[in-house]
């Protein structure tokens, strides 16, 4: 198996992992959401680490990022902020913990909003470990 970057995730034994794809905003129309992750869960229970890189280059202060979280199609977690002048002005911690159910359609998304120019890039990583087993 090699390294590979994709929207789905990779397991193998007991350990779930995945390596998104570099998300290019000027790709993207002004709020609109680039799809990070995109899959569904194994059938077991997962408790995971995200972790987000954002490389903000030429962002403008009042631009926005949003880094959503979806199970199921339901918003599980959701962050956005403006970036001020000097500052990303992250309000959030990263890794975000979390359990990842069982046969769960699991979508990471990021979106910048931006009144001067789609610029800058970013990425998710996620690490996960079974924490128990799904009886029938």
């Amino acid at each position: 198996m090699s390294l590979t970057l994709s929207t789905a995730a990779n397991a193998i034994g007991t350990d779930l992992w995945g390596f998104s794809p570099r998300i290019d905003f000027s790709a993207y129309a002004s709020g609109a959401e680039a799809t990070a992750f995109d899959f569904q869960s194994p059938n077991a229970y997962y408790r995971c680490l995200l972790n987000v890189s954002l490389d903000t280059g030429s962002w403008s202060a009042d631009d926005l990022i949003s880094i959503v979280v979806r199970g199921n199609g339901l918003v599980l977690f959701k962050s956005k902020w403006a970036v001020n002048a000097t500052t990303l002005g992250q309000p959030i911690e990263f890794p975000y913990n979390f359990v990842l159910p069982p046969n769960t359609q699991f979508k990471v998304v990021l979106a910048l909003t931006s009144n001067t120019a789609m610029v800058g890039t970013g990425s998710v990583i996620m690490t996960g470990r079974e924490i128990g087993e799904v009886h029938a």
